[in-house]
């Protein structure tokens, strides 16, 4: 890990310091043990020791008995990150475990974003969810607030956009950029007037019109602090190697030029890092072909295109625009696998017999020139008969790859594989970068195809690291809690019994197997993918449990993904060696690599969070053209001030309070997750259908506001809503006591 140069790498101590010592709270450490386990060079461990006293000396740790590492307070304390909402409570993300619920009055000053310690509270039942108090705020969010610009009467006002209680920020200078009134802009509130009557702050940046969606992405790449451009020296060393690249010189690998191999991704691709090749074999076999560009030949290790790799961790893709984790002269050029144009690989080939067993393998280093850039849809259409000017060489492939895919697939699904169907949103933008359509993306049996052999290439390269005895990063998933089941009893309206108690393979196959092909399937997908733990990086041998695999690691995407690039040089070990007992030049400790998984993993996360961010305001966007009409949607989540709605086709989300429920006494029985209807006996739950019209899209609170057409719920069973003691709401004004504040 690197030394604390600058605020970004001394906030990663902190995490790492903090998560280290919250996650053993039974095995308390010493200050030369806890460096070794959070990965701190010999040559750093003095400015380490000095970072770690100035954390006592704040109150952050205190010394325990022995002179061990501890939080402060008593036991049952965590670290993690707080989410705020605007109705005040707030979620304390932690890693491995269930986010801790935070009630308003339990916030203690935390804003979105801040990592905080918080104690653990203990509360009975079956379907209680965790909860807690913050005790402490360890580390501030950037103050990087993004917000619509305003003039007044008494100057520029920006009002922060997002779903946490963000208060107006006053500027004195509004014409900072050539900012405009209703303009989206950047602006850094002032610490010493975050908790007065009136904020002040500083415009940063303009973004532009908010109906651009590039303006409404920079947003998100401000708030989750992406770093987007590339420091000179590293762009000037991408472009230095790419000018020495020989595209024909064979450098000792293995000619594949002439072998058959084509890469299939979305239209919208803008790096091409995996290509296949399929040959049918004399004996009946097959011999599946799967080749990652060379990454690790064109970026030394600790140079600076590896440093600025390490310090992204991944590519970030959004509509139309992404971030990505290499230069484009590596990016986009000599590391992308484009059609007609000789590339460096690493190629893993594995031998199946007729039941798609594996009965061979080999991985080398390779010379390849992909013969076709195909899409998804240009592949599902040919599989389907429509040669769409495919050669009949590519069309003979593509069919080998969809037999050998599907008895892929079908052995995995024997073994325990958990296969969830959550369709993700493809956002559709014109030529002015304004949203034009959404809706679900393509998931023809083109994706199934390269994610079957991706995932056979990955657990393949695992196996070749662990049988040469090299310590590297997997990708992890460990298999849900004992009490992750109680989450799914919001699906008990809908499903009644077939809700599994326990959560393990069978129950989760006995589940998906009761709704499949049903029209509640994707949506008890969505619940149970929320139920289950999140995959992450780490050392450590815990094995994969929704792909049923015990030897598992991310190979397959070295442009976008670091993790990748770092199995990619031990791999390039074992080749080069060609004795496995003599690879393990690069052989790091695990404390380095533990390290190292973490700072992947957090940096996955802070990427899905801005990519989920910017699609959610660009669907608002959408349904701003849309008010007034009635579309049809689905309850996907009852809460006690209302239900969130997920309307078709487009698949953004929108909430219908309680107050526009209707003339009746809502109960809302928080364990069974459903609202009834004390006169008329109607319920509300999880997975029903209804149809609502847009009633408005909130810019400023990222809300889009519904309203039931028709009567609201349905009447069912006694026994399936019978409530215990559930909370009366009733209707009321919008404006509580949050609002009048």
């Amino acid at each position: 890990m690197p030394a604390p140069e600058t605020p970004a790498t001394t906030a990663l101590w902190r995490s790492a310091i903090l998560a280290q010592i919250a996650e053993h709270p039974d095995r308390p450490l010493k200050l030369r043990a806890l460096a070794r386990q959070v990965g701190i060079p010999n040559q750093d461990y003095t400015t380490f020791r000095g970072f770690v006293r100035q954390l006592l000396g704040d109150g952050t740790l205190v010394l325990g008995s022995g002179r061990t590492l501890r939080l402060p307070g008593a036991g049952g304390q965590l670290v993690g990150t707080f989410h705020a909402t605007r109705q005040g409570f707030g979620f304390v993300a932690c890693a491995g475990r269930p986010d801790l619920y935070v009630r308003e009055e339990h916030v203690g000053g935390a804003l979105e974003g801040d990592t905080v310690i918080a104690r653990l509270h203990k509360v009975g039942g079956r379907a209680a969810r965790p909860r807690g108090e913050i005790v402490r705020i360890v580390q501030r969010a950037p103050l990087r607030w993004v917000g619509q610009l305003e003039l007044t009467s008494h100057g520029g006002v920006v009002r922060p956009q997002g779903r946490s209680p963000l208060p107006p920020v006053r500027v004195d200078d509004p014409t900072v950029g050539g900012a405009r009134p209703g303009d989206l802009v950047v602006v850094e509130p002032r610490l010493d007037t975050l908790h007065t009557r009136s904020v002040r702050g500083v415009i940063l940046a303009r973004l532009g019109d908010p109906a651009d969606a590039r303006a409404q992405i920079r947003g998100a790449i401000y708030r989750h602090a992406l770093p987007e451009e590339f420091p000179p020296a590293v762009r000037r060393a991408a472009e230095e190697t790419a000018a020495r690249f020989q595209p024909n010189a064979v450098d000792g690998r293995e000619d594949l030029r002439a072998s058959l191999t084509v890469t299939i991704d979305p239209p919208d691709a803008r790096d091409f890092d995996d290509a296949v090749s399929i040959e049918a074999l004399a004996d009946g076999t097959v011999r599946l072909g799967v080749h990652i560009a060379d990454v690790a030949h064109f970026v030394p290790e600790g140079g600076p295109v590896d440093l600025e790799a390490r310090r992204r961790g991944t590519s970030v893709y959004f509509p139309g625009y992404a971030v990505m984790m290499l230069p484009e002269a590596l990016s986009a050029g000599i590391c992308s696998l484009r059609p007609g144009e000789p590339r460096y690989a690493k190629s893993v080939f594995i031998t199946y017999d007729r039941e798609a067993r594996i009965v061979a393998t080999r991985c080398l280093d390779s010379l390849i020139c992909s013969a076709a850039r195909l899409t998804y849809e240009q592949v599902n259409a040919a599989l389907q008969g429509a040669a769409d000017g495919i050669p009949r060489a590519v069309r003979a492939l593509l069919k080998r790859a969809e037999s050998l895919a599907q008895r892929i697939q079908r052995r995995r699904l024997r073994a325990g594989m958990i296969a969830l169907r959550v369709p993700e949103v493809a956002v559709r933008l014109d030529e002015r970068g304004h949203v034009v359509d959404a809706g679900p993306a393509e998931t023809s049996f083109a994706h199934t195809i390269v994610e079957m052999f991706m995932v056979e290439a990955n657990e393949v390269v695992s196996r070749a690291l662990t049988s040469a005895g090299l310590p590297h990063l997997r990708r992890i998933h460990p298999p849900p809690a004992a009490e992750a089941a109680e989450s799914l009893a919001v699906l008990a309206p809908l499903l009644g019994d077939r809700v599994p108690r326990v959560l393990d393979r069978a129950g989760t196959a006995k589940l998906l197997d009761a709704v499949r092909g049903r029209p509640e399937e994707s949506l008890v997908h969505y619940v149970l993918l929320r139920a289950l733990s999140q995959a992450s990086y780490s050392p450590n041998e815990e094995g994969h449990f929704a792909l049923a695999s015990d030897d598992y690691c991310h190979f397959t995407s070295p442009i976008r993904r670091y993790p990748d690039l770092t199995v990619h040089r031990l791999l390039e070990d074992i080749i080069r060696a060609g004795d496995k007992r003599r690879a393990g030049r690069r052989r790091q400790s695990g404390d380095d690599l533990a390290a190292l998984g973490r700072e992947a993993s957090a940096a996955e996360r802070r990427a899905q969070q801005a990519q989920r961010e910017a699609v959610e305001r660009l669907l608002l966007e959408l349904m701003k053209s849309k008010l007034g009409a009635v579309l049809d949607g689905v309850v996907t989540g009852v809460m006690s001030f209302g239900v969130f709605v997920q309307v078709r086709p487009y698949l953004a989300e929108g909430v219908i309070r309680v107050a526009d429920f209707g003339a009746d006494e809502w109960r809302y029985d928080r364990a069974k997750g459903v609202f009834i209807g004390r006169r008329s006996g109607r319920t509300i739950h999880i997975g029903q259908a209804i149809r609502v019209q847009v009633a408005a899209a909130d810019e400023v609170r990222q809300e889009l506001l519904l309203q039931p057409v028709g009567d609201i719920g349905s009447r069912v069973a006694g026994q399936a809503v019978r409530p215990g003691r559930p909370k009366v709401v009733r209707r009321q004004r919008r404006q509580g006591r949050r609002g009048r504040r």
